[in-house]
């Protein structure tokens, strides 16, 4: 009765199962409250930062990236590890259930005479049986039936482990967001490049136009005898330079293509057509006011997975420290059992057994709590990591903020200076025509117009593509 009355106080103790470890509290930094760095004027829409690369207007540029963020692989690599962490989240989740096992077996047996003497039967008596029958004589046994086990809760254990499977499959759910931010913003940077590299390509060809026709003015000279010998080899010698120059660029040409190609998940010549006669003018984005720094902490897709790591991290600990304490379990089996098949679906072959079982751990020479020190810090490990992603993101965006304001100044110098430069060229070149100026002034001038334009279109690339690293530090989106 003492026994029957302590198990009935102490049941309803025991299935209010209680969850050991630290409870999980978002990390909470400090965030300035403005950005140091001024954001760019806004032009008459701001960009839309869920698409932010459609403020580019490039059709193109839009179907590239929709492509890209369907076909990249390793957008499909990231699909998977998000699907292998679901399916692990859901195995974790089935240990809370009870397991229920299905067993059949055979056996053909023969008892020992030797083993069993004095148990089964009194040799001295001459009874030599037991209940399979003779001792010695083999026998066949048929067994089926079920088995079961349920491990009771009762520390958490089990709760803390799910917690852990969920904030892993939320980060690497994040993680996926942080692979397309990184894969449009990679697609929009190549493509920028290829539509700077097509500029320069034309830029290049109009040079080349252009020292044709001062080698025609040099030779028409030197036949008049204008120029000297020495000017018409000067001129050939611009001319064949320009004209060597093209083949490099050419080749950047096709390595942007095989590059976008190979984002959007095709062979190297998959976009062959499509990019053939893309425009040789980049394309300008539109304005994006940046917010304030604290929406980095929703915005970023990294910093949301840095966070759910620590929260992975933080449940795991409670997981090592319910290995700490007692483990119930309800186990329990049932079936039938028989030598003959004959009569073995019949009641009197039936068997069963059902009762709880508990285990404590006494001794395990301190591995208990060199678990629990070891998921302590790694806890620590992704806090760290979490308030570096933090200062990273507060950095890149500042970053790319001082780069458009400088960018931006240098733009705008460089289009004066391209617009002076090719007015002097045209001077020059005017004035020997008349012969007031020598071939060498025209040779200058000209040389200093092409640098001006590749100067500009070098500067209107980098102000584009800071755009574009400006978008990703603050998020892309996701």
């Amino acid at each position: 009765m003492a026994i029957h009355r302590f198990a009935s106080a102490s049941l309803p103790i025991l299935l209010c199962a209680c969850t050991v470890g630290p409870d999980y509290h978002p990390p909470q930094p400090a965030m300035p409250a403005s950005w140091l760095e001024p954001a760019p004027k806004a032009a008459a829409a701001d960009t839309d930062l869920a698409q932010w690369w459609r403020g580019f207007n490039d059709e193109r540029l839009n179907k590239l990236i929709e492509r890209a963020l369907q076909g990249n692989l390793d957008i499909k690599a990231a699909k998977a590890r998000i699907q292998a962490a679901r399916a692990q989240r859901n195995a974790t989740d089935a240990e809370r259930w009870p397991s229920v096992n299905a067993s059949s077996a055979y056996q053909r047996q023969r008892i020992s005479p030797n083993a069993l003497l004095g148990a089964l039967g009194s040799l001295q008596s001459g009874n030599r049986s037991s209940m399979f029958g003779p001792i010695g004589t083999p026998f066949n046994l048929f067994q089926a039936g079920f088995d079961s086990a349920w491990e009771l809760d009762l520390f958490g254990g089990i709760r803390r482990q799910q917690e852990a499977a969920e904030a892993n499959a939320e980060a690497i759910n994040e993680s996926l967001r942080d692979v397309q931010v990184s894969l449009a913003a990679e697609t929009a940077r190549v493509y920028l490049e290829l539509s700077a590299h097509q500029c320069r390509l034309t830029i290049a060809e109009d040079n080349i136009k252009n020292q044709r026709e001062v080698l025609r003015l040099a030779e028409a000279g030197f036949q008049e005898g204008i120029a000297t010998a020495l000017d018409l080899q000067r001129a050939k010698t611009e001319l064949e330079s320009t004209e060597a120059a093209t083949a490099p660029i050419a080749a950047q040409i096709k390595n942007a293509r095989h590059a976008l190609a190979l984002l959007s998940g095709l062979p190297p010549g998959g976009l062959e057509a499509e990019l053939a006669n893309v425009s040789a003018v980049i394309p300008n984005p539109t304005a994006i006011q940046p917010g304030l720094p604290s929406d980095l902490l929703r915005r970023r897709p990294d910093i949301r997975q840095a966070e759910r790591t620590a929260a992975a991290a933080s449940a795991s600990i409670g997981a090592a420290v319910a290995e700490l304490f007692p483990k119930l379990s309800l186990t329990g089996q049932a079936g039938f059992q028989s030598q003959d098949l004959s009569n073995f679906t019949n009641l009197s072959s039936g068997f069963y057994g059902f009762g709880p079982r508990l285990s404590l751990p006494i001794f395990q020479a301190g591995r208990l709590m060199a678990n629990i020190d070891a998921q302590e810090a790694r806890h620590q490990e992704a806090l760290a990591a979490y308030d570096k992603t933090v200062l990273t993101a507060l950095r890149e965006v500042e970053d790319n903020l001082a780069l458009l304001q400088g960018e931006q100044s240098r733009r705008l110098a460089l289009e004066n200076a391209e617009q002076s430069a090719r007015k002097a060229a045209e001077t020059a070149e005017a004035y020997y025509a008349e012969g007031e100026a020598d071939l060498q002034s025209v040779l200058d001038t000209r040389r200093a117009w092409h640098g001006a334009r590749e100067q500009l279109t070098q500067s209107r690339l980098a102000w584009a593509t800071a755009h574009v690293a400006l978008f990703k530090a603050l998020g892309g989106g996701w």
